[in-house]
């Protein structure tokens, strides 16, 4: 059954108050909550969304879509390869730290579905960095290595930054641990 305009825009709505409402209360925040947040019903949200696991999957799918954008417009703007390679894995816009994935146990526990959506986000939509770093190897801006090696290292890495906050409790904020964590992998640690 197709949506109506109203619906679309009731979805989109609930989606920016329910991650607005993740950013500071967590998976503890209620249907109730967004409902009034947006001065609607209950029985309203439930129209569109019937269930608080549904909206958090819609919620995933959303961020994770802003993210793949905004590395698509890295990869189509200005700039070197070296500075692309950069920025388009770093390229994490808040909605990504906004998911929290310090609360993975927690979406294991009570959402398994929404933790799993998470992981294969988190493990997919790498065609274009990829592509990416094949060029800057073919072109001998950086050495050839395995993709699939330097792409589980990312990944892991951003899951790790992510999902433990010690760096930012040393006083490392996330986007520099991301930044240093390039500086790494593209300058390596011998001094030359």
């Amino acid at each position: 059954m197709d949506e109506t305009p109203s619906q679309t825009a009731l979805r989109e709505r609930l989606r920016a108050v329910g991650m607005e409402l993740f950013r500071r209360e967590g998976l503890r925040f209620t249907m109730q909550e967004a409902a009034r947040a947006i001065h609607i019903s209950k029985k309203t949200i439930y129209a569109v969304y019937p269930s608080k696991e549904a909206l958090l999957l819609d919620m995933v799918d959303d961020a994770f879509a802003h993210i793949h954008a905004r590395k698509q417009a890295i990869l189509d703007g200005p700039g070197t390869l070296t500075d692309k390679l950069r920025a388009v894995i770093i390229a994490l816009p808040e909605e990504y730290t906004a998911l929290d994935l310090q609360q993975m146990d927690l979406l294991d526990e009570k959402y398994p579905r929404v933790a799993a959506r998470v992981r294969q986000h988190l493990e997919t939509g790498w065609e274009p960095t990829l592509a990416l770093l094949q060029q800057a190897m073919e072109q001998s801006v950086i050495r050839t290595v395995s993709l699939p090696v330097l792409q589980r290292m990312i990944a892991a890495s951003i899951e790790s930054f992510l999902a433990d906050r010690t760096l930012e409790q040393q006083g490392i904020p996330y986007a520099r641990a991301l930044d240093e964590m390039m500086g790494i992998l593209l300058d390596g640690l011998l001094i030359r």
